[in-house]
């Protein structure tokens, strides 16, 4: 890597309001930080980029995917009929570790090719001392930044006798691999409510300061939850689709912030939770969640959820107005998630969630030069000059030129660094083998 890179001529969202964005401006990286953002930058001994005709935004967050699962893509393509419980998660006990790492690899860089740079991989597959550790070594070499989630979420068969054993495993993963300075921190997720090492688990994360997450998928949770003293800005909560209005003021007043996976959270599922939670002071965010659904493209989950509460949104105004014609007319609060709004949940506001905003989330001088590149032809750019709407209505996968990641080039010019397909496919192969004989 070179010790300066220079971005030049991009129009560029910094997600910085004391910054602003730019019409046309550069970005002068050093050591892996950005330098400077602004118009003309000295370059001199840089490395130069041409960035003219691309956007320029931080990169993106995925807050929540279970990368564990990429070498069984597509298993469960309808969530409906509930097979996703029922067939596949019992395949976790055909897993070996070499499976972790398989599909950690290929998810990470998966996600590096749609502008994605630091996702929070939940993995509830945890069977042997063997497994975490597999995974994070596939995703260093990737190169994607990570939030590793070790979930205690016992998996029969496996090696740990006793719950101690489990939390024990998680200490050692922390001590051996949690460096914040670097690419890789280390998080916890926690059991359900009403399991017996709940509390337990959550005291334990809490000591070491590390972040938590709870998946929640009934009414009255959040209310357990705070009878029992344990509600706090560090335990970010999954899904929460039946969270009642009530439970998200106790979120809010916690500072304690939601995810919600837009494909997964919405088959079927009510979905109104995303509008009473950001009217309730609730930080929202969003994460791809199930790779044995859908693609593992935060910025497409973006997509889907512009398109589902813009429907919701109308929806609601009908039913409770005397709204006529084909869409009510624009209001404050109404349509509730806008492109740069959208694009904000997935940069600024996943870091601060993540405990990662001193680092990453905006292009602020300081900070760690995560950066994606997104190129606005060949078929011609917006005419209303709005980056974010451009970005998340006019563009696709291949529009995705070039991925920093700590300054450095995870992909350049549409391909991505290090990948070799032909070895992606052998391990697609081999692990299939392995799991679905």
């Amino acid at each position: 890597m070179a010790n300066r890179l220079h971005i030049r001529g991009a129009q560029v969202v910094t997600m910085d309001e004391t910054l602003g964005d730019f019409p046309t401006a550069d970005i002068l990286i050093e050591e892996g930080a950005i330098l400077a953002v602004g118009r003309s930058l000295d370059a001199a001994g840089a490395e130069t980029i041409d960035a003219a005709g691309m956007i320029a935004l931080p990169g993106i967050i995925d807050a929540h995917t279970c990368l564990w699962q990429t070498v069984l893509r597509g298993c469960v393509p309808d969530l409906w009929p509930g097979g996703y419980y029922s067939k596949f998660l019992p395949l976790r006990s055909r897993y070996t570790a070499e499976d972790n790492f398989n599909a950690a690899w290929i998810g990470g860089f998966e996600m590096l090719s749609y502008g994605t740079t630091t996702v929070v991989d939940y993995c509830h597959d945890i069977r042997s001392p063997a497994f975490a550790p597999a995974s994070l070594a596939a995703l260093k070499e990737t190169g994607i930044r990570h939030l590793f989630q070790y979930s205690f979420m016992p998996v029969a068969p496996d090696e740990f006798a006793e719950p101690q054993d489990r939390l024990a495993d998680g200490r050692r993963v922390y001590d051996e691999f949690h460096d914040p300075k670097s690419l890789t921190t280390i998080g916890f997720g926690v059991e359900s409510i009403g399991a017996p090492e709940l509390e337990t688990q959550l005291a334990f994360a809490r000591a070491l300061k590390a972040p938590s997450c709870i998946h929640v998928n009934e009414t009255g949770t959040i209310d357990k939850l705070a009878n029992q003293g344990l509600l706090g800005p560090d335990l970010l909560v999954i899904h929460g689709n039946l969270l009642s209005n009530p439970e998200l003021e106790r979120m809010a007043s916690a500072r304690m912030p939601l995810c919600f996976t837009p494909t997964a959270d919405t088959q079927g599922t009510p979905a109104d939770v995303v509008r009473r939670a950001i009217e309730r002071g609730v930080d929202v965010v969003f994460g791809c969640d199930i790779p044995c659904t859908v693609a593992s493209d935060t910025l497409g989950q973006l997509r889907v959820m512009f398109n589902v509460q813009g429907y919701l949104d109308g929806a609601m105004e009908r039913s409770f107005s005397s709204v006529l014609g084909r869409r009510p007319p624009v209001r404050p609060g109404l349509p509730l998630l806008t492109p740069c709004k959208l694009i904000e949940t997935a940069t600024i506001t996943a870091a601060r969630v993540l405990g990662l905003a001193d680092r990453i989330g905006s292009l602020t001088p300081g900070k760690r030069a995560d950066i994606v590149l997104i190129r606005k032809g060949p078929f011609g750019d917006s005419v209303v000059d709005d980056a974010c709407a451009h970005v998340l209505l006019q563009t696709s996968p291949r529009d995705i030129d070039t991925v920093l990641v700590d300054g450095k080039p995870c992909m350049k010019g549409g391909v991505l660094a290090g990948f070799d397909a032909r070895r992606a496919a052998a391990m697609v192969s081999d692990s299939r083998k392995r799991i679905l004989g």
